[in-house]
């Protein structure tokens, strides 16, 4: 009887081990390491709707359903290899986008957007983790995460994105996209008529009606089937321009 108990305790631990999530091997190394930030205020161009939509390759509607981080040979636009510079790697964020409406460009059905820097407050480890696999090594000799001062986007969300071609290469991979500034290349849709900033009269509406006097009509009702609470959305306005 006490042997079946044992038996009976041991398989049960062994199934509770089971169903709990398991962490990389690299999680709990990196638990306790402390995690540095550099960030990068670039100084950029504003555009007006017409200006941003003639300046942009891809201009679409699109969801975000995966976000993953990548080191890139800022010289060179691939990965790294053992040859190049560390003081040269930077680490990237890469949003796997599905085209929902492609109003220029955008003939694939998934884009994916590379933004320079990381993200702080999410997934932390994860990309000191693949900031020190590759080596990226800043010039005092520690591991850092760039930030830029793009608002980060959120998986499951839709967004406007209006985009430039990269020429960047990795895994094979070469048709990635990326912003044609901070503040001007990725619009949220909750409040399609709130400005983007106070010094550009641009806004959702105003980019899509460049396409038509019917394309925000359209997109505007497509938004408000897609989205059931859209009037809560609207009331409560852009998240991202209050970050």
């Amino acid at each position: 009887m006490k042997k079946l108990l044992v038996l009976l305790i041991s398989l049960l631990v062994a199934i509770l081990a089971a169903c709990t999530p398991s962490q990389p091997v690299w999680y709990s190394e990196l638990a306790n390491h402390e995690i540095k930030f550099s960030y990068i205020h670039a100084q950029t161009s504003l555009y007006g709707s017409e200006s941003l939509v003639n300046r942009a390759n891809h201009v679409f509607v699109g969801k975000v359903n995966n976000i993953s981080f990548v080191v890139i040979n800022n010289e060179t636009g691939k990965a790294p290899t053992e040859e190049c510079n560390p003081n040269r790697l930077t680490l990237a964020t890469i949003y796997d986008v599905t085209v929902v409406t492609a109003y220029k460009g955008a003939e694939q059905s998934t884009m994916r957007v590379l933004i320079q820097g990381g993200i702080k407050g999410y997934r932390e480890r994860e990309q000191l983790f693949v900031t020190m696999e590759a080596g990226a090594v800043s010039p005092d000799g520690s591991y850092r995460i760039l930030i830029s001062d793009f608002s980060p986007l959120a998986v499951g969300e839709f967004y406007l994105f209006a985009m430039l071609d990269l020429d960047v290469e990795l895994d094979g991979y070469s048709n990635f996209v990326g912003i044609v500034n901070t503040k001007q290349s990725v619009f949220d849709l909750y409040n399609p008529f709130e400005l983007v900033d106070t010094w550009s009269d641009i806004s959702v509406e105003s980019v899509i009606s460049e396409f038509g006097p019917t394309a925000f009509a359209e997109h505007w009702a497509w938004w408000q089937t897609e989205t059931p609470n859209w009037e809560q959305r609207l009331e409560e306005g852009n998240p991202r321009s209050r970050q």
